[in-house]
């Protein structure tokens, strides 16, 4: 062997290296991203939990056991009410994970050693469901022994929208956010970038194209691919894995088309930047597989991150697309009361645009 050839080729591949800035900063910041998302992202303990609190009869019994919830940092009190209606639109809407109920004979119940409290959990999430019953029956029970030992207090809870408690029931929707968010930003990522290796962008200045109609035209095919997509996507969701679609089908269509534009633009602007399809590629499997099952809610939830990076997930789209997904299939309600999520994806879809047409048209792809 002749080290001279192999130092040769080393230093040959160096240069290759140090003459591509964007490869190289990709592979080394790669790791210390990765070691960053998972060591905050994932957490499997609960932390401020946001729940509702019931109290039918607000005496000095239901007070203090109220006012233990409000100290744990387990949980977040964020509704406090005497209607039990108030939590349940709570529960509807997302706004909180679990919502407990003191009747109004609490604290005589309690008095003769048989009081109950019932506890209706947000079953979308199943595993949070569980987490969040484990830690309601800690706490109680931690209350208990500070009060001497009292009778037990028994916990009646249900479980809503998920009454098996199937975690898979709440992963496809989730899994189909996934599949699209990686598959529409990967097939836009290369198309572009295609484009600019093989030269024709340079044609294609000759021509009356404007840089709308170019961008338009490449996304349209695509746009359809993923709705066949979604289709076969959401028929064995349904069929295969049992999963209930309980809301609208063509609200559910129209949310996904939204989403896979906003994910479409993102991969042009990829490919844009990257300016070959290998480069492409890679970035588009990082912004958009990363973030999807990290910060998306979709395995770990948001409310149990930090809170910087609970501010990071504000620009992912799979967060919002997430939540709508699982409201339509399993809560079956109207995406208008999650209007907020359809808002940040319009947004998003907005400002990708005019960055992708802006970059475009500083790089002198198109007229």
């Amino acid at each position: 062997m002749n080290g001279q050839h192999v130092r040769a080729i080393a230093r040959k591949e160096v240069w290759h290296l140090l003459r591509d800035p964007r490869s190289l900063a990709l592979i080394l910041l790669m790791p210390s991203m990765l070691l960053f998302l998972f060591g905050y992202a994932i957490r499997l303990d609960l932390y401020e939990a946001p729940i509702a609190l019931v109290q039918e009869s607000r005496d000095a019994t239901t007070e203090a056991l109220a006012a233990q919830f409000d100290a744990s940092r387990a949980f977040k009190v964020v509704l406090r009410s005497n209607d039990r209606r108030d939590a349940a639109n709570a529960l509807q809407r997302g706004e909180v994970w679990a919502a407990l109920i003191f009747p109004p004979d609490y604290a005589r119940r309690l008095e003769r050693g048989d009081a109950r409290i019932q506890l209706l959990l947000d079953g979308v999430d199943a595993n949070t469901a569980r987490l969040v019953r484990n830690y309601v029956l800690m706490l109680v029970n931690d209350d208990l022994l500070q009060q001497g030992g009292q009778p037990p207090i028994r916990i009646e809870d249900r479980t809503w929208f998920n009454e098996t408690k199937e975690s898979q029931l709440a992963i496809i929707p989730g899994v189909i956010a996934m599949v699209m968010a990686v598959v529409g930003a990967m097939m836009t990522s290369l198309t572009i970038a295609r484009e600019m290796e093989q030269g024709n962008l340079v044609m294609l200045r000759t021509t009356p194209l404007t840089r709308r109609e170019f961008l338009l035209g490449k996304l349209s095919p695509y746009l359809l691919v993923g709705l066949l997509d979604l289709a076969v996507a959401i028929a064995v969701a349904v069929w295969v894995f049992g999963v209930p679609l309980r809301g609208s089908l063509p609200a559910l269509l129209l949310l996904s088309m939204l989403f896979l534009l906003v994910v479409m633009l993102q991969g042009a602007l990829i490919s844009i930047n990257a300016g070959n399809q290998l480069l492409a590629s890679q970035m588009a499997m990082v912004s958009t597989f990363l973030p999807a099952f990290l910060l998306s809610g979709f395995i770990f939830a948001i409310e149990n991150m930090p809170t910087v990076l609970q501010y990071l997930t504000l620009i992912v789209p799979a967060r919002y697309y997430i939540a709508l997904s699982r409201a339509i299939f399993l809560k079956g309600i109207t995406p208008l009361l999650l209007w907020t999520q359809i808002v940040a994806l319009l947004v998003i879809a907005l400002v990708l645009a005019r960055v992708t047409l802006a970059r475009s048209r500083k790089l002198g792809l198109l007229p």
